[in-house]
């Protein structure tokens, strides 16, 4: 248990159990409910996830759909 007592000698069952999963507030899959870091945390890429415009970021993980750009102004 997350809080595991080696001096306790009496039961109070208050006992936390391990939760894992990504503690980091800021990563794309943070886990409210995790109390343990697994190491699992990614990183917040925002781009243009659109394969059609022509600035299609293949590392982006957050759509930044305003970013997209289509017309390239040609005259």
């Amino acid at each position: 248990m997350l809080n595991y007592d080696p001096l306790a000698n009496t039961e109070n069952f208050t006992c936390i159990p391990y939760v894992y999963g990504c503690t980091d507030s800021t990563a794309l899959n943070y886990d409210s409910t995790a109390n343990t870091d697994n190491g699992s945390c990614v990183t917040i890429v925002e781009g243009c996830m659109d394969q059609s415009a022509h600035n299609y970021n293949p590392t982006a993980n957050v759509n930044d759909s305003a970013s997209c750009l289509y017309d390239a102004s040609c005259i």
